[in-house]
């Protein structure tokens, strides 16, 4: 099954320090990093 469009998911990221984080998303049709900053 296939998705177009945007898709949302919400993560809990309370237990993490404040802190640059790299985060690595893998779909069929590639790999999204993004940089995330906790402040």
């Amino acid at each position: 099954q296939q998705y177009v469009g945007e898709y949302v998911k919400a993560i809990n990221l309370k237990q993490y320090k404040k802190g640059v984080y790299l985060l690595e998303i893998i779909t069929n049709n590639g790999t999204i990093n993004k940089k995330l900053i906790l402040q």
